[in-house]
């Protein structure tokens, strides 16, 4: 007859294979028999915390709790997935991200956007949550620099292209926000807002006749739009050249 740690060996490796073969229904099973054979089996909780950090369970059961406000479950998971995966840069954006929502702790979220910083400096979407949190803290100046990081590491997001823009427009940064609307309307030819936005911002920058190209292309793909027929007639110019 087996013993039971020889059970608990059996399937442990078996938890092992299927986690590998990125069979984690049947991964998980098995490591949780394993457990339930030798519940003090030191290697057995490792590899299970492990194998359920690799399947983000514990990172995406931290987001569920935070969407229900359930937030001491929420910080349990988040917890748990950052000690099974210390390098798991979804997870320190998550935890920084739901610590934030809490007036009190939002020193401690920034040090986990830091360590994502550390960990990922080249991962686009590390420096627009960043730039996120500095926004909801009103530090501006700091969150657009993030914010153009972001688009210059991820140059093909249109999303992240676009927040470059509008923060540095805001900023009154109005050539390099050209720069960032002109990949807009690049990455989406065919989106009237895109040619909008360029408009504006052309319009800002006094060059009229560019404005007018451009809010008129915004028009031939969304006829009758008002904001763009009212930024045209800000220039005194007709809707058809």
């Amino acid at each position: 007859m087996l013993r039971s740690g020889h059970i608990q060996g059996i399937y442990h490796r078996l938890g092992d294979i299927f986690a590998r073969l990125n069979q984690w229904s049947e991964a998980e099973r098995f490591q949780r028999a394993a457990l339930e054979a030798q519940p003090d089996h030191i290697a057995a909780h490792l590899s299970y915390g492990t194998m359920l950090a690799r399947n983000g369970i514990y990172h995406r059961l931290g987001d569920i709790f935070a969407r229900l406000n359930q937030w001491s479950e929420a910080e349990r998971f988040q917890r748990a997935a950052l000690e099974a995966q210390p390098d798991h840069i979804a997870a320190h954006l998550s935890y920084g991200t739901m610590l934030a929502r809490n007036s009190s702790r939002t020193s401690e979220a920034e040090q986990w956007f830091r360590r994502a910083l550390r960990l990922a400096p080249n991962d686009a979407s590390v420096h627009h949550h960043y730039a996120e949190f500095l926004s909801s803290q009103r530090r501006t100046e700091e969150a657009f620099q993030y914010r153009v990081k972001a688009a210059e590491l991820a140059p093909e997001d249109y999303a992240l292209v676009m927040a470059a823009a509008s923060s540095l427009r805001l900023h009154d940064r109005k050539l390099e926000a050209e720069r960032w609307y002109r990949q807009a309307v690049k990455l989406r030819p065919q989106e009237a807002r895109a040619h909008t936005n360029l408009g504006a911002i052309l319009h800002l920058l006094g060059r009229t006749q560019e404005a007018a190209n451009s809010y008129r292309e915004a028009l031939r793909l969304q006829p009758d739009d008002l904001t763009t027929l009212s930024n045209l007639a800000k220039l005194g110019v007709p809707a058809i050249s």
